[in-house]
């Protein structure tokens, strides 16, 4: 086999799943993913958990693609780490909003007192009680166990449109009922 072939089998090998081929593409382009992934998430572990995750989903789940070259695996990797870098983006955007919509609920009370803070959270847990029962659902999952629309979507089979719309509802109910 020639350099020139090089490419080719190693593309080959990767497609029919060898653990060899993999290890030389991780150890190969894992650095260069990191840091496109911190120029993009500004935070070194991040990074790393973006690479690692989508090299353990590559594995597991796409191994069999197949590539025509090198530039074309060298682009989808790349892309695959962008892409996850932007939906982690937009999850920590999601997050911060939501603590503050859980703030603003609170009445934004900087409280400090163990006993304000206890206080706070029985009128919270009461008000959620109070809401509808998908409505209540969809808040505690959304704001409570931060899963995302999709998942919450999945979990209750609703549609993705109607767990935003829940939310929405849940917000307004509860801001008018803790005023």
């Amino acid at each position: 086999m020639t350099s020139a072939d090089l490419p080719n089998e190693l593309l080959l090998m990767l497609q029919r799943g060898d653990a060899d081929a993999f290890n030389y593409i991780y150890t190969t382009y894992r650095k260069w993913l990191w840091v496109a992934a911190l120029g993009m998430l500004q935070n070194e572990a991040d990074a790393e958990e973006v690479v690692q995750d989508f090299f353990m989903d590559y594995w597991q789940k796409e191994r069999q693609r197949a590539f025509t070259d090198i530039g074309h695996l060298k682009g989808f990797l790349y892309i695959s780490i962008r892409n996850r870098c932007l939906n982690r983006l937009e999850r920590d955007k999601v997050m911060r909003r939501r603590q503050s919509d859980l703030s603003f609920l609170s009445g934004q009370v900087e409280a400090t007192d163990p006993v304000e803070v206890k206080e706070l959270r029985e009128r919270l847990k009461a008000a959620i009680g109070k809401l509808p029962r998908v409505r209540g659902e969809v808040f505690q999952m959304g704001y409570m166990m931060h899963l995302s629309r999709r998942e919450i979507a999945g979990a209750l089979q609703i549609s993705e449109e109607s767990v935003k719309k829940h939310m929405m509802l849940a917000l307004r109910d509860l801001r008018g009922m803790l005023k």
